[in-house]
């Protein structure tokens, strides 16, 4: 084999590799805000695509670090880390120090497409709202 083919093939291979794991499709495609009756952020309509979108190749089935983002029972719980979701504080919870990149782990990690503003927004405005089901 060429070198130049061999360099080929180890790249295809780690992106295979690479793509098994982190951030769902990671869109860029701004996101629509949907609200409850009562006016707050929904979880189903608004969080939850977000989060499959971006998650769900790691935190599904796989539950790398013991987190799922499967249900909002799920997202509650956390994983391995306390205060994954803390309600009304969104600087204190993980998920959002996560996806800001202010701490680690870093996620999606940097090879995958970082949440846009308005989708960080959305994750926030939840939290600060309450962090309800709906």
């Amino acid at each position: 084999m060429t070198k130049q083919l061999l360099i080929t093939i180890s790249t295809l291979a780690a992106l295979r590799l690479i793509s098994g794991c982190a951030g769902g499709g990671g869109s860029t495609d701004p996101v629509e805000i949907i609200r409850t009756n009562s006016g707050e952020v929904s979880f189903s309509k608004t969080v939850q695509p977000i989060l499959a979108d971006h998650c769900s190749r790691c935190h599904a089935e796989k539950k790398k670090g013991a987190l799922s983002i499967m249900s909002y029972k799920d997202v509650i719980k956390g994983g391995k880390t306390p205060g994954f979701v803390k309600p009304n504080n969104p600087d204190g919870s993980k998920l959002i120090t996560s996806v800001e990149k202010t701490a680690t782990p870093f996620m999606p990690p940097r090879i995958f497409p970082s949440l846009t503003e308005d989708r960080l927004q959305a994750l926030r405005q939840w939290i600060k709202e309450g962090a309800k089901d709906n």
